[in-house]
Order: structure tokens, then sequence, then C-alpha cells
């Protein structure tokens, strides 16, 4: 997993540099001033260890003297409710100078993601929050306190409210940066030295930043002590040019020399050769470092398997991302996850409410819901105007097979108290005539199988529901593999208030979010629409429509540029006219705009059924 959360100005000191910061002139007496005894004030010592949340960099002036609460206790820190917002936990052991400026600092990031875990080991534990370690044999070990787990690799914090344990998370750090100031004798920045380690504690990569007595960037030396890559930055302000970074390969060989702009994130990579004649010119600037790789996590919070649901959208998202390429490590997670749910192969159940979409809000086609019964799920929205009911029936590989979809409108219903004073408590389903007169059905599968159905809800003497639910869409998608990856799809509109019955055959290929093919037939299996990406000259795809009987009315061609050029044709396939557009003039369909994903297509099935 990738760290989510890079602050914005560390990229200045590893070499991103594209834009010259402000830079705070060093006159800053009276500011600086205030912030001291403000410092005073709270008693705050020189050459004593505090922590600090978010600690960033120091590239000016300014930056030097603490802004932030600085603590004596790391324990103060860890409940911070900022680090839930970007998932991430930032930590910062802080050292001040005699002048009470940035000296040393070391600083711990963590991604914060919740885990699927047996609750079993914490049932016995008081509301409350506690922290364990995992030794080689995953077996638990309790720590007293969060200054016990504070510097380990990777630890679990347990949460318990009201007896239920509400969330298992997993802690591991992403990196570990130490950063040492120095100062000119007016207190401006002069030196900043910047080294990451991994979590044997060795440095990975080291980062020198030089100031003149004003306090502004002269030169930066960086490097990678694993691959021996470095660079050497020299602010230069020559016409629009603020500096020339200069890259070396492990062997000392200059390979690259780049031009940053002033105010502007344009750069010029000229590629050397070993002479160090310039042999190409790019706008691309090389990387000496993986500053987006976390650090290795630890066996086994390696094999601990994510709980999608309530972790943090940013960590879930940058999952997602991967598509439908092939990816083992994500692959085997789903697995677990999906086991540990108690899902299993061939299995049909109903499905937790929002359903993630395609591609955008789940792995591939594997769930990371519970399953849940058909009397849990009827009723998951009974305050909407809508609800969604799902049945999924699970393939051989844990993946969905098949995803039926329907969609209900619930109305309030008023009814006569009479057919209702001898219902016992529960929940009680009936159709309605025109007469306002109710037939019991014998279960909830009876029910959904009518296009409309009365459902009745009494609590404890108390009729507190009364719902008339009418079916207003419904649709079936059916999905093929190959090893762990959706090949194919098909899609059945079986109702629809908006359109007649289609089936919507797509092809999908690896990482690809949109179908590379797709076809629709309607309801007499005459093809109506095709879709198809190519690689030809200048085209990248095809679209061809045709009338209810089959006959091609259309031929679409949708250029690189995306420019359109749609030839209206004759029963002879003779072109009549040709426009730019890609809409039908003459017989628009909802469904004219391939390709678009199964989830796409239903949800704007439905918005246009509320217009």
């Amino acid at each position: 997993m990738k760290t989510l959360v890079k602050i914005c100005l560390i990229p200045f000191l590893f070499g991103i540099v594209s834009t010259q910061y402000v830079i705070a002139k060093v006159k800053m007496n009276e500011q600086q001033v205030q912030i001291v005894k403000q410092l005073k004030k709270q008693g705050i010592l020189p050459n004593t260890t505090y922590y600090q949340f978010d600690y960033l960099p120091a590239l000016d002036n300014q930056d030097s003297f603490p802004e932030k609460s600085l603590y004596l206790s790391v324990n103060e820190l860890e409940t911070n409710p900022n680090m839930y917002i970007m998932a991430t936990q930032s930590i910062a052991q802080v050292q001040l100078n005699k002048n009470f400026q940035y000296s040393q600092i070391i600083q711990l990031d963590r991604n914060i993601i919740e885990v699927i875990y047996p609750t079993d080991s914490f049932q016995s534990l008081d509301d409350g929050v506690y922290f364990y370690t995992l030794d080689e044999h995953k077996q638990l070990q309790k720590k007293n306190s969060f200054n016990d787990v504070y510097l380990l690799p990777s630890y679990l914090r347990i949460e318990k409210k009201h007896g239920i344990v509400v969330s298992i998370q997993k802690r591991s750090l992403t990196s570990i940066t130490h950063y040492k100031y120095d100062y000119w004798s007016n207190n401006s920045l002069k030196y900043l030295k910047l080294e990451m380690y991994d979590n044997n504690k060795k440095v990975i990569y080291n980062s020198e930043v030089f100031f003149d007595e004003k306090g502004k960037m002269v030169k930066a030396i960086r490097k990678n002590i694993e691959t021996k890559q470095s660079s050497i930055e020299t602010i230069v302000h020559q016409e629009d040019i603020y500096s020339i970074d200069e890259f070396f390969d492990n062997e000392g060989i200059k390979t690259n020399r780049v031009s940053h702009y002033e105010n502007s994130f344009r750069v010029k990579n000229e590629v050397l050769n070993k002479n160090g004649k310039v042999i190409k010119t790019n706008n691309s600037e090389p990387e000496i470092f993986d500053f987006d790789k976390d650090l290795d996590e630890p066996y086994p919070y390696n094999k601990l398997v994510m709980n999608v649901e309530k972790s943090n959208a940013l960590l879930t998202d940058s999952m997602f991302e991967q598509g439908i390429r092939d990816n083992s490590k994500h692959d085997e997670e789903a697995l677990k996850r999906a086991q540990y749910l108690g899902i299993k192969p061939n299995q049909v159940y109903y499905h937790k409410l929002p359903f993630p979409s395609f591609m955008a809000e789940r792995y591939k086609n594997f769930p990371h819901q519970a399953p849940l019964t058909l009397i849990e799920a009827e009723n998951q929205s009974p305050q909407e105007k809508y609800s969604d009911l799902i049945r999924i029936e699970i393939d051989n590989n844990y993946q969905y097979k098949k995803i039926d979809k329907t969609k209900w409108q619930q109305t309030a219903i008023s009814l006569p108290s009479a057919q209702l004073k001898s219902l016992e408590n529960g929940i009680h389903f009936f159709v309605i005539n025109d007469k306002g007169q109710l037939t019991p059905l014998n279960s909830v599968e009876e029910a959904i199988a009518q296009p409309t159905y009365v459902r009745v809800e009494k609590v404890m003497g108390n009729i507190v529901s009364k719902l008339q639910k009418n079916r207003v869409q419904w649709l079936t998608t059916e999905f093929d593999y190959k090893k762990n990856s959706p090949i194919r799809s098909k899609l059945t509109v079986i109702e629809s208030q908006v359109i007649p019955k289609l089936v919507i055959e797509s092809e999908y290929e690896s990482g690809q979010y949109l179908p590379v093919s797709q076809v629709i037939k309607n309801a007499q299996g005459n093809i109506i629409r095709t879709y198809k990406t190519i690689k030809k000259k200048n085209t990248i795809a095809i679209l061809e429509r045709f009338n209810e009987q089959g006959v091609k009315t259309n031929h679409i061609e949708i250029s690189k540029q995306r420019d359109i050029e749609n030839q209206y044709l004759d029963n002879k396939k003779h072109v009549r006219f040709t426009t730019s557009d890609i809409q039908d003039k003459e017989h628009p369909q909802l469904y004219d705009e391939l390709p678009f994903n199964p989830d796409g297509f239903e949800m704007m099935l439905f918005e246009h059924f509320k217009k």
C-alpha cells in the first residue's frame, strides 16, 4: 500500500523543485519574539524532547520556530482526530536549540488501516483503547500504553465501545525521517540535513540543503544510499532559470542536467552520454528515489487483511485503482477477505447497501461485505424513496458470477387498522387490490416475486411501518473470468419504465475501466448498437448503430483527437450525410453513447427514470 499523504514541502527537499517558494525575510524579529514568549510561557525548554503532530520541514526562517503545539508525552497525540482525515499518523520527536528554533526532529509516519481480525481475544476487555503486537507465531502480545508501541515498526490498536469492538487497526511505519538544522548567527537557516531510514534504522536516502545568510536556499545535495545515485542542485536565478540540477549514476558519471524555471513547474531535462554530450531532451525529471514506496511491513502484519468497509477511502481507492489487471497480492488478500466474511463458491446471498460500483468502489468483483439473508436485505433503506434489493451468485473464484438488482419505489401507505389488529409482532407481507383489501403472503420470497407488495412491521403491539413497494427497475449482470480478471459481462434489462428489454454484452482488457467492445441486442435478439476500440492509423474506436430490425443506420469513427465522423446510411448502406456530432439526430436513444460499464448504465437508466 502506497503512502497516500506526502507533505507538500518535502518534494522541495527531495529535488522536485520546479518553482521558487516564497522565502520569508530574515528580519522576523517581532514575530520570533512572540513565538519564543509563548513557548516560554508554556514551559518549553531548549534541548528537551517534545512531540508534535504533523511536523512540516522548515524551509524558511519563519517556519524554523514551532507554531504547532508541543507535548511532553507522546500519549497526548494518540487520539488526535486529524489522523483519520487522511488515514495517516504522523508524530515527530522534536528538540529546540537555545533560540527555540528546530534543532533535531525524528518523524514517524504510519498508515491507519482497519483490518479484519477475530474479536474473540478482546471480548473480556472493558470499553477503551488498547494496544497489541503480534509475534512471529501470530500471537497477540498486550502492551500497557501507546508509549510501548510508538517506536515499533507495526502494532495493533483496538477500540471498544458499549461492549462492542468497533475498530481493529494495524499501524505500520511508512517512513522514518531525521531532520537536523544549523543556523547563522542572525538565526536564519544555514543548513538542513535530512535522512530517511528503513525499519532497521539503516539510512536509505539523505539530502543536504544549504542556505545563504538571508535564509535562501543556494544548493541541495541528494543521494540514494542503496543505488548510489545522486544529484546536486544549484540555485542560479539566471534569466528565467531558477536552478540547475545535475544527476549522477552509481559510478559518479553525470547522466542528466535539469533546468527548473522561475515561478513554473516546467522543467527541461537534458539526457547526457558518458562524454557529457546532450543526446536527447524531454520535460520529465529523473527520480533517484521512490518517495511513494512505503517501508516494508514486517510479518505477520503484512498478512492481515484490510477491512474495506471501515478503512479510509484514500487507502481503499489505491487498491481499487489496480483495476482488473493481474495482481497476485491484492487477489490473495481479496480471497482471504471473502473467506473470512463467510462467502463460499456457488453461494447465493443478498448484498448489503450501498452496493460498491464496478471498479470504482470494489477490487475486481471480489465482495468485501458480509452476506445478508433476504429478510435482512429487504428493508435496508426504509426511509428512502427508493430501495435496492441485490441478489448475488458467487463464482468458483469467489467473485460475483451474477448480480441481480431490483429497485423499488417505497411509499408510506394508510391501511385500515382493522385489517392489522390481529397481526403478531414482526414483519408481514401482503398484496393489495384496487379496493385496498390485503391478501397475506406467506414469506418475503413470495413478496419480492410480486411487482407490488405491502410491508407491515409491528413492534411491541404497535404498527411502526406501513410501506407499499413497487418495482421500477430490474437488471441482471453476469460475468466471465480469465484467472481472476473479468473479461466479459452480459447485462440484461428485464424490467424498465424507460426502455424495452435489452441485452448488453461487453468485453474488457486488463486494467481497463470501460469495455473495449460492446454489443447491444433488443428483445428480438437483433443487434442495434456495437462499439469496438481499434488501432488503425488515427482511429481509436468505431461505433455502429442499427434499427430495431438490425439494419445499419450509422457508422461512427472516433479519432485519437476525439474528433467524430458520424455517417448516416440508407438501406443500401450508402452515406446520406455526415456530421461531427455523436448524437443521433433522427432517432436518439438513451444508450447511444457507448461504451459504458454495467453499473454506469444502470445509474444512467435510473437517473433518466427519475426525471
